[in-house]
């Protein structure tokens, strides 16, 4: 399985750090009005990744691994930058956004990751 290229410094992911968890729930409703309620997709964690300042050969490293991700729709494992977690089965979300920094030679990317269902 792949994961994710790091940058020249070694991380995933440059500040803000942009995570965030969503999961459905379901209620039912019983006759004597009360309510019981539980989870019916798990929870699932999401990454926004926002990349700034990056040399040309880190810029292509990570728009080849989500273009040929999005294309193959593979699964690949991502470390949590936070707290070192690895989440064995990831997806690109959101196909990479590119720009140039002005007055800089070097640009910046930003995609999303979600944890994909085992």
């Amino acid at each position: 399985m792949s994961s994710m290229p790091t940058l020249s410094t070694g991380a995933v992911q440059q500040y803000p750090y942009v995570c965030g968890t969503a999961g459905q729930t379901r209620a039912f409703q019983f006759a004597d009005g009360s309510e019981q309620r539980y989870l019916a997709v798990p929870q699932r964690h999401t990454w926004a990744i926002n990349l700034r300042l990056l040399q040309e050969t880190e810029k292509a490293a990570f728009l080849d691994f989500a273009q040929n991700t999005l294309r193959s729709k593979a699964t690949f494992q991502f470390t949590d930058p936070l707290d070192g977690t690895i989440y064995p089965v990831c997806r690109i979300v959101a196909a990479p956004v590119t720009d140039h920094i002005d007055g800089v030679a070097q640009s910046g990317m930003q995609f999303l990751i979600s944890e994909a269902p085992q």
